[in-house]
């Protein structure tokens, strides 16, 4: 929420905080593996925001084929928050084993509850989603990805979700995070 909402001054200091993450070996391997898988998503978000908004053309010959200068800002400022959250997301997936993840997505979603969410129906789906996608073949092709048949296991499959205890650094977690987030939508 802090990198959607601050402004360029404080981005700019939520992205030396996520290139100094970069510096550790398994953050760098993860943010590059997401980077990778997201390249496109990035490229259509620059393109479609630079011939989309209004503005001053970049190359006034071109004429309506122009992107304009304030689209390509805006698709660059758009773009760099999106790296910003893949670079926190990647920080997360390198430092946190995959039932620690889900027990965290399960004890934050508590207050949904009273809304009807059932979020020991989300932890078991998601759990078993990505021990599926760990373990899943790897096709050539992607088409072929789409022709292979389903394994057919009739064996039921369970999961597990292991409690977490509550620990003195998991509050200050917390609060670090809420701080930033008041002085990222304040300043």
């Amino acid at each position: 929420m802090a990198v959607e909402r601050a402004a360029l001054s404080p981005l700019m200091i939520l992205a030396v905080a996520a290139a100094t993450a970069f510096l550790f070996a398994p953050a760098r391997h993860e943010g590059w593996r997401l980077l990778r898988r997201t390249r496109w998503l990035m490229a259509v978000l620059l393109l479609t925001y630079a011939y989309s908004l209004p503005g001053i053309p970049l190359w006034p010959s071109l004429g309506w084929a122009s992107p304009s200068v304030e689209g390509l800002v805006q698709g660059a400022l758009r773009v760099g928050r999106l790296v910003l959250l893949l670079a926190g997301l990647a920080v997360l997936l390198a430092y946190t084993s995959r039932p620690r993840l889900i027990y965290g997505l399960y004890a934050l979603a508590r207050p949904l509850a009273w809304l009807g969410f059932d979020r020991r129906a989300f932890a078991v789906r998601l759990g078993l989603t990505l021990d599926y996608v760990e373990h899943a073949p790897k096709p050539a092709r992607w088409l072929d990805a789409l022709r292979a048949p389903l394994p057919d296991d009739a064996a039921p499959t369970t999961y597990t979700l292991h409690t977490e205890r509550w620990q003195g650094c998991d509050s200050a977690v917390i609060l670090a995070g809420l701080l930033l987030l008041l002085v990222v939508v304040l300043v």
